[in-house]
C-alpha cells in the first residue's frame, strides 16, 4: 500500500516512519529536531516543518523546547496511536525495498534473502540475512540498509562467483552453513543455487 495516498503526503509518511520505527526498534520514544529529521529522511526543511506542524495539530506528535531547539516526539497518548503503529508495521516491506535497490544492477548472479528480514524488530539468528554473489558498492549498500532498516544490524555476505565456487569445492564452513540455511526468497538465481543446495543436503 502506498501510504502517501492514505496520509496525503510522502514527506508526512517518511516522518511518521522515522518516529514509529525508531520507537519500535529502540523501545523508547525518540526525540528529533527539524534539521536532524531533514537529514535522516532527505526532505527539504520547509516541507518537514509544515508536516511537523500538521502532525502536532493532529495530536500525533508533541513537541518541547530544549537548549533553544524544538524537539518532536510521538504522542503515545493519542487515541489512535496503536492503530497508526499497526498500519506502518503491517505495511513495512523489506523485500520490495531490496528489489528496488537491485532493479538496475543487471550483472548480479544471486540475491538470497531470508524472509525473517521482514520482521524488523526480531534479532536474526540466521548465518546471514542476505547472501549476494556479485561485486557491490558496500558503502552504498550499507547506507541503503541503514535507511531501510532504521540502522538495525543486517547480516550479509558478498562474494564473487569464482570465490563461491572455490569455497564450495573445499567445503568452506561459511558456505556450507549458508547452503544449509533455509532460504525462503531468491530475488535472483542465475547460478541455480537452489539446485546446489538440494545437491548438498
Amino acid at each position: 500500500m502506498k501510504l502517501a495516498k492514505l496520509f496525503g503526503s510522502n514527506c508526512r509518511v517518511k516522518i511518521l516512519e522515522k518516529f514509529i520505527f525508531e520507537h519500535k526498534w529502540q523501545d523508547n520514544n525518540a526525540w528529533f529536531f527539524i534539521r536532524e529529521l531533514c537529514r535522516n529522511i532527505d526532505e527539504q526543511i520547509n516541507s518537514v516543518r509544515r508536516e511537523l506542524i500538521n502532525l502536532e495539530e493532529l495530536h500525533i506528535l508533541r513537541s518541547k523546547e530544549e537548549n533553544k531547539k524544538k524537539f518532536y516526539y510521538l504522542n503515545t497518548d493519542c487515541h489512535i496511536f496503536d492503530e497508526i503503529i499497526d498500519i506502518f508495521v503491517k505495511n513495512f516491506d523489506a523485500i520490495d525495498e531490496l528489489k528496488k535497490f537491485f532493479k538496475w544492477k543487471k550483472k548480479i548472479d544471486l540475491i538470497a534473502v531470508n524472509e525473517s528480514i521482514q520482521n524488523i524488530w526480531d534479532k536474526s539468528n540466521n548465518v546471514v540475512d542476505i547472501f549476494i554473489i556479485w561485486e557491490i558498492d558496500k558503502i552504498e549498500f550499507n547506507n541503503f540498509l541503514g535507511k531501510t532498516f532504521f540502522w538495525k544490524k543486517i547480516k550479509y555476505a558478498v562474494m564473487t562467483d569464482e570465490d563461491f565456487r572455490n569455497r564450495l569445492e573445499y567445503n568452506d564452513k561459511l558456505i556450507l552453513n549458508i547452503l544449509n540455511q533455509k532460504w525462503n526468497i531468491f530475488l535472483k538465481d542465475k547460478l541455480n543455487i537452489r539446485g546446489r543446495i538440494e545437491g548438498h543436503k
